[in-house]
This record gives structure tokens, C-alpha cells and sequence, in this order.
């Protein structure tokens, strides 16, 4: 039997001064070049999503952060270059701790930032940021 690529994975929506952060996907990499996202990525298999929002949120922003809530869990199914995969994704809103920035600095996996206003989503500079994403973040704003 053979299992599908399954795993979970974590969105992480960083919030500063009524804006998040928007990291573009360096064109170098797998699985979305050239897109722009929030910082994400996969649990490892001994971690808890929560775990992972910390880990990924250090790793690709250089920033510790505080968890305010989670913002959604859903089933995405979709195909990359090694074919078809699965995730759980969990999105979470975070705060830098502190609301300290200055160590923000992005890893080799990004190729760009910005911190964003809910009118900037709508601008055609971020027509990558996935649907669904940017549905949550709509809502996000809009509360």
C-alpha cells in the first residue's frame, strides 16, 4: 500500500501595527516560486502545530513570536512536482514578542517582504496570495 503525501503544516499571519507580513517565495524554490504567502511550513514529525509556528516563525523571519489565536484548520489537497499532497493547515495570528521587528530579517526561502494594510491585499503586486489565505486575512481585517 502506499500512503500519499500527507502532512501538517503551519500558516503563520504576523501582525504589527494593523499590518502582516507578506513573505514572496524565492524563485529558486519548490512549490510556489515567485508567490507571495505568510511565513509557513511543515511540521516535523515529533512536533505540535503550535511547535512548528515557533520553529517556522524563527527560522523564516528571525522573529520570536507570541500566539494571539488560531485562525483556521483546513484539509488542502493540491499537486506539486513530486506529484499529488495533502496538508493539514493550521493558521495562526501571532504578534513579534514585544512587538519588537528589528530582528526581521527573511531566510534563502524568501526572495521578499512587506507589511500589508487590508487595501494593499486587493493590490496586483499580491495576486499570488492564495484565495483561501486571503479570505482568512480579509476576515482578519475586517473585525
Amino acid at each position: 500500500m502506499q500512503y500519499p503525501n500527507y502532512r501538517v503544516a503551519v500558516e503563520i499571519v504576523i501582525i504589527h501595527e494593523s499590518k502582516i507580513l507578506l513573505t514572496k517565495r524565492a524563485d529558486d524554490r519548490d512549490g510556489g516560486s515567485g508567490a507571495w504567502s505568510v511565513p509557513s511550513g511543515k511540521a516535523k514529525y515529533e512536533e505540535i502545530p503550535i511547535q512548528a509556528l515557533h520553529r517556522e516563525a524563527l527560522e523564516e523571519t528571525n522573529l520570536e513570536v507570541e500566539l494571539l489565536k488560531e485562525l483556521d484548520v483546513r484539509a488542502i489537497q493540491s499537486v506539486g512536482h513530486d506529484g499529488e499532497f495533502y496538508r493539514l493547515m493550521f493558521t495562526y495570528l501571532v504578534r513579534p514578542r514585544n512587538d519588537d521587528i528589528a530582528p526581521l530579517c527573511i531566510n534563502e526561502e524568501h526572495s521578499a517582504f512587506a507589511w500589508v494594510t487590508a487595501e494593499e491585499l486587493d493590490d496586483e503586486n499580491y495576486q499570488s496570495v492564495h484565495d483561501n489565505l486571503k479570505a482568512i486575512l480579509k476576515n482578519l481585517f475586517s473585525k
